[in-house]
């Protein structure tokens, strides 16, 4: 049988069996040694037969068979091979074997004498789940910390108590405790993690309807979102297979964070009804599917847009389109006084008055199926027939408040989730960044009206995710001027610079624009 190393510490440092039963595993310095030479004197090995556990006292004797088979680098006839072999030899102990350099593999045991007993409290139990907290080793709580996707589902993780800043530990099934992945990959002797752990791991949460912390999804009721619709408008409520849902990305796929924002949307619209379609660049869509999305090649932004907004009127459905990396939709209801009124104007006041309403203000968790459903009701009930609805552009609700009215019908359409329903406008495929201005203004100019629900807020990360529209900028913003120029040259007047984000953002007003 092969040894596996619990009390001598020998070969401890390269140990990947994790059998060693010291707080830490000695390296070779001067402590290490030190703590080496003693487990030696002390310690023991425990032999694996037949699936059962032996322990071997570092005081057993040795019987070698075949000693040339345990030199290694050179044989037995040769100088520095014949001392090796003689001096290995001369070892009358298992543990003196370990000193010179022979290890567990080396030795040949005679097990016919009775010196080794049975243990059966060795012997292995599989596990599935990790340890329950009221077993872990004292010094440890519960953390409100997201579980690493590579952590083994038999493991459990908590904070240390005993230090002054949060110091996570893993809990391995048999109460040991370590600080360090690469330490863990060794006690199980694989790669932890790595583009096909994420991708299983993403497999394994989709299908179980959660997040990718494993967070099981929540969204508030549907119906609460829809009573704040009027009684015209819940009656040009769509049913959600009238919509053709959308995700637009592109190399996000490969890292990381990118996997880990596809799985929080994807898992979204799953739990709350949709099917969703993924339109991507060309090099990624493999590394798509191999999530186990419905993925086709899209091309760039623009023309991966322009080829949802086709398949959604091939399929006489309307087009949601949504970026891949949102984190939350909310929608803030309640009659909300007007904040500029009570304020009297004073700019401070109301911003800090939007702040406290916004806070007290009954909030709704609502699902992306929801939110498309409730603007598409609310396009097809308006005045003027708008045929491109979305979201409040920031994700700072009470800035939404500060607009004073529920929809605004010339306002900018976030290109992170719109709804557009049956329309010939199209995305210009010349504009690469802040296409979603553009495509505003082509709905103003052809329908008259947009409309945006300016209490419907999203959480996106998309200003700093690798990948997507942000793999389209550059560090010092050339693109973003280029394209600024086509938005001002093609819209005149209605773009301008702003005032305190820099020549690399615009501000957009309708009423602006110069039509001579």
């Amino acid at each position: 049988g092969r040894l596996a190393d619990e009390g001598s510490a020998a070969e401890a440092a390269d140990n990947s069996d994790g059998w060693y039963s010291g707080k830490h595993m000695p390296k070779d310095t001067v402590v290490g040694r030190g703590l080496l030479k003693r487990a030696l004197k002390v310690g023991s090995l425990v032999l694996e037969v037949g699936g059962q556990f032996k322990r071997i006292n570092l005081r057993h004797r040795l019987r070698f068979e075949a000693p040339q088979s345990i030199f290694e680098g050179g044989s037995a006839g040769t100088s520095a091979g014949g001392r090796a072999v003689h001096e290995v030899l001369r070892c009358e102990y298992l543990g003196r074997g370990n000193q010179v350099g022979r290890y567990q593999e080396d030795f040949v045991f005679h097990l016919r004498r009775g010196f080794l007993r049975w243990l059966p409290e060795l012997r292995a139990v599989k596990v599935t789940q990790p340890l329950p907290r009221s077993e872990w080793p004292p010094g440890i709580r519960e953390t409100s910390y997201l579980r690493p996707f590579w952590l083994p589902e038999d493991w459990a993780h908590g904070i240390k108590t005993t230090c002054r800043t949060p110091l996570r530990v893993y809990i391995a099934p048999n109460a040991k405790t370590y600080y360090h992945r690469e330490i863990i990959e060794q006690i199980v002797n694989r790669q932890l993690g790595g583009l096909e752990g994420m991708r299983a791991h993403a497999f394994k949460v989709l299908g179980e309807g959660r997040d990718w912390s494993e967070e099981k999804i929540k969204f508030d009721p549907d119906s609460r979102l829809f009573a704040c619709l009027s009684k015209k408008e819940r009656a040009c409520l769509p049913k959600a297979d009238d919509l053709h849902f959308c995700v637009v990305s592109a190399r996000r796929a490969s890292e990381r964070t990118g996997i880990r924002g596809i799985v929080n949307v994807q898992s979204k619209l799953l739990v709350a009804g949709a099917r969703p379609r993924w339109y991507v660049d060309e090099g990624s869509v493999k590394e798509y599917r191999a999530l186990g999305l419905d993925a086709v090649v899209g091309g760039r932004l623009t023309p991966s847009r322009n080829k949802a907004l086709n398949d959604a009127a091939r399929l006489g459905k309307a087009c949601v389109q949504i970026s891949d990396d949102i984190i939350r939709w909310s929608y803030y209801r309640g009659a909300l006084q007007s904040i500029r009124k009570a304020c009297g104007g004073d700019s401070s006041r109301m911003l800090q008055r939007a702040n406290a309403l916004a806070k007290s203000a009954d909030m709704l968790i609502v699902s992306p199926v929801a939110a498309a459903r409730f603007l598409l009701a609310k396009m097809r009930a308006a005045e003027g027939g708008p045929k491109l609805g979305g979201v409040y552009p920031t994700g700072n609700a009470a800035m939404g408040l500060l607009t004073g009215t529920q929809v605004s019908t010339d306002g900018f359409i976030l290109g992170d989730f719109f709804v557009a329903d049956a329309s010939p406008c199209r995305f210009d495929e010349s504009i690469t960044l802040k296409e979603d201005y553009d495509f505003t203004c082509s709905h103003l100019e052809r329908h008259g009206s947009v409309l945006r629900a300016n209490r419907l807020i999203l959480q996106a990360a998309h200003e700093s995710n690798p990948g997507g529209a942000v793999a389209e900028r550059d560090g010092k913003g050339m693109k973003e001027r280029r394209n600024i120029k086509i938005l001002m040259r093609k819209w005149p007047g209605v773009f301008k610079l702003h005032g305190t984000r820099g020549d690399t953002q615009v501000t957009m007003r309708w009423s602006r624009r110069q039509t001579s």
